[in-house]
């Protein structure tokens, strides 16, 4: 079950056949303008801001623009093909946010999400961005309107950990109820009060490339704002079942009350519970070792 996270995007999915769009782009080109809506120096400000959002999110960003009749109207299936067609996507779950304006009969505007992004957003939060930007469109501001979409992206997904402060469980394999999934939310609230760190639980499905050691679980909590204090401290259950595995991970000063050797102990305790399949006693079992420390 998806978790809204920001208050940003909602969904409406057209890209473009890519044998109508046979041009030479060099492999880092993320503005496809088939119409030649921008001038030269729209791109280079363009691709500036691409290359800063992607840097400073992890994720990639890319706009198509055509004018032509793509004659047919499997647009999902036409933004996939896109999409794995110029191998967009950045961390280890190929994130991206592909911008299609058609300019072609009436005109549509149009916003797809992939890897993370598909978990992180709702179809609020894409009708959010695209109700923001239309108004730039209709005034011909083109490339200000896909700038202000950057600038607003960049400032949610940087900052989801500080600024929505009640969701610490992302369930994205989908493995707790949801009356299992509000127990934990509170115990982890009791838990950050109690300790003044942060904590986290993360569950995945999906294979990702570079995840054989449970990094995506780095990748996303440094990623999105996450941690308590000068240090961005706290802790992370994570749980990759594509795998068949399950990590505890501090950050920050937390071993310094937890150590590695007690860490090890928790995991011992836990172990059972989750070769089980007891997921939410084994968070729970955890939770309550790591207050243990702060008591």
């Amino acid at each position: 079950m998806k978790k809204r996270i920001l208050l940003l995007i909602m969904a409406a999915v057209l890209l473009l056949n890519t044998a109508a769009l046979a041009q030479a782009e060099s492999a880092d080109t993320r503005v496809f303008d088939y119409a030649e809506l921008f001038s030269a120096d729209e791109v280079e400000t363009l691709r500036a801001a691409i290359i800063d959002f992607q840097e400073n999110t992890g994720y990639d960003f890319a706009i198509l623009i055509t004018s032509e009749n793509l004659g047919t109207t499997d647009y999902q299936q036409l933004a996939d093909d896109f999409y794995v067609s110029k191998s967009l996507g950045l961390g280890m779950n190929d994130t991206a946010v592909l911008c299609y304006l058609d300019l072609y009969g009436d005109s549509y505007y149009y916003i797809s999400v992939y890897g993370d992004l598909k978990n992180l957003m709702a179809t609020e939060d894409i009708q959010y961005l695209i109700d923001q930007s239309l108004p730039y469109f209709t005034q011909g501001s083109f490339s200000d309107g896909f700038l202000w979409m950057m600038h607003i992206l960049t400032e949610a997904l940087t900052n989801i950990g500080s600024v929505n402060q009640t969701t610490r469980v992302f369930d994205y394999a989908e493995i707790l109820s949801d009356e299992e999934r509000t127990t934990l939310e509170a115990a982890i609230a009791d838990f950050r009060t109690l300790s003044d760190r942060d904590f986290l639980f993360l569950s995945t499905y999906e294979e990702m490339e570079g995840n054989e050691n449970g990094d995506y679980m780095m990748e996303f909590y440094k990623s999105h704002g996450f941690g308590s204090g000068e240090y961005r401290s706290g802790m992370m259950i994570y749980l990759d079942l594509f795998a068949g595995s399950y990590y505890i991970q501090n950050f920050g000063d937390m071993d310094s009350y937890v150590p590695q050797e007690s860490l090890n102990l928790i995991m011992q305790q836990s172990n059972p519970l989750m070769a089980e399949g007891r997921v939410l006693d084994a968070a729970l079992t955890v939770i309550n070792a790591y207050s243990q420390y702060f008591q």
